[in-house]
């Protein structure tokens, strides 16, 4: 099936859509004792309330699926909740049931985002689920112009004709204080990720906790924000579809120009903090390529008498799922080239054809868990990567 084709099925109000990226836990990458894709409790509550309780042990339900997008045959599935004291969670489990193949539990679909609809029944249990395991970039292209960036840390769940054809508004999940001039005009994705770096917001955190932290924490002061703006145009009403649909793409298009900078931003003033200052930004390079980062400079990559040895780059992105490749020969008078990523996982195969392009990661300690336990002894902490760069 075509998946634009898809997408209008479940952009409906009978369809309940929670989206995500894979993590190598889920997939079973990791190999770990947990089974099956996990979900927060507050969305399966909502899609299985009558599991909910807490007067049984492990209550469960069970509903009918498919994974369209590789034609995996009609399954049973089980959703179920764990209430014991040492294992509170909620899980959809069965995925290998009467089928030899299913993507959500392929190792090498970490990090690919996976898209379930549900079926709604109001207030009863979902008797039905449909889901895509996007394919390819084009698919996660498509997607992410529609709804906004969808990052290892964030998830969406809501009615299928408001994500796909509204906007989502999230209510801001704490109050903030920010310039008074933000409330006449909306800030650029820089100013507000300055405005916390100046502030030295979690500024007593190691640099790989506090690249995830100052993260959420912009996130929610761009959605303070946001609110501030939006919710008086929507009381106002509109007068036409067009009217609306013109709202809609302003918030979207918002959230893509502050998503699309926004790590190398704060990994800019983080390096600053911890006294790398010497490195160059969007240096042009050979066939005109620009990596993210270049240390010690522009100046010294196109400098035929420096050592190549005291040269490093350093390519961000917060999935590297079927786009690390993009990072190869950027920088061709550097053998070794560090990525820089959020996601929570890769294969052990994907982690190998890494290796051999020697392409080194760099994740956040705290996301090191994430990962095969194979691999992670060959992952760079932020604050390694910083203090080995300084010492070259």
């Amino acid at each position: 099936m075509d998946f634009k084709n898809w997408i209008t099925q479940i952009a409906s109000e009978d369809w309940m859509v929670y989206i995500k990226r894979l993590s190598a836990n889920d997939t079973g990458a990791t190999k770990s004792h947990q089974a099956g894709i996990y979900f927060p409790k507050s969305v399966l509550s909502s899609i299985f309330p009558s599991i909910g309780r807490k007067d049984v042990s492990n209550p469960e339900a069970f509903f009918k699926a498919s994974i369209e997008s590789d034609s995996v045959p009609e399954q049973v599935l089980r959703a179920i909740y764990y209430n014991q004291k040492s294992r509170n969670e909620k899980r959809i489990t069965r995925w290998n049931q009467g089928t030899k193949y299913t993507p959500l539990q392929d190792p090498e679909k970490t990090g690919s985002i996976a898209i379930f609809a549900f079926n709604n029944c109001g207030s009863g249990d979902s008797e039905y689920m449909k889901a895509w395991v996007c394919r390819d970039i084009n698919e996660e292209n498509y997607l992410e112009e529609r709804i906004g960036e969808i990052d290892p840390q964030s998830t969406y769940f809501e009615r299928g004709d408001i994500i796909f054809e509204g906007a989502i508004l999230e209510s801001p999940i704490k109050s903030d204080k920010y310039p008074r001039e933000w409330n006449e005009e909306f800030p650029s994705g820089a100013a507000i990720i300055n405005h916390l770096f100046e502030q030295g917001l979690h500024a007593d955190l190691t640099a790989d906790e506090r690249i995830l932290k100052r993260r959420s924490h912009e996130f929610d002061l761009f959605k303070l924000i946001e609110h501030h703006h939006t919710i008086p145009l929507i009381k106002q009403g509109f007068d036409d579809v067009e009217s609306f649909i013109k709202l809609a793409n302003s918030i979207s298009n918002r959230r893509k120009s502050r998503s699309g900078k926004s790590l190398e931003l704060h990994l800019e003033n983080i390096f600053k903090e911890e006294g790398l200052t010497l490195f160059g930004v969007q240096c042009r390079t050979e066939e005109n390529k620009k990596p993210d980062f270049l240390f010690p400079g522009c100046d010294e990559y196109h400098d035929p008498n420096f050592p190549t040895e005291k040269l490093r780059v350093l390519a961000v992105k917060t999935t590297v799922k079927d786009r690390w490749r993009q990072i190869l020969n950027e920088a061709r008078k550097i053998e070794t080239s560090y990525l820089f990523t959020l996601q929570q996982g890769v294969s052990e195969n994907q982690f190998r054809e890494m290796t051999s392009e020697k392409v080194k990661l760099v994740v956040p300690s705290p996301i090191h868990k994430s990962f095969p336990s194979s691999i992670r002894e060959h992952l760079y902490t932020l604050t390694r990567f910083i203090e080995e760069t300084k010492a070259i």
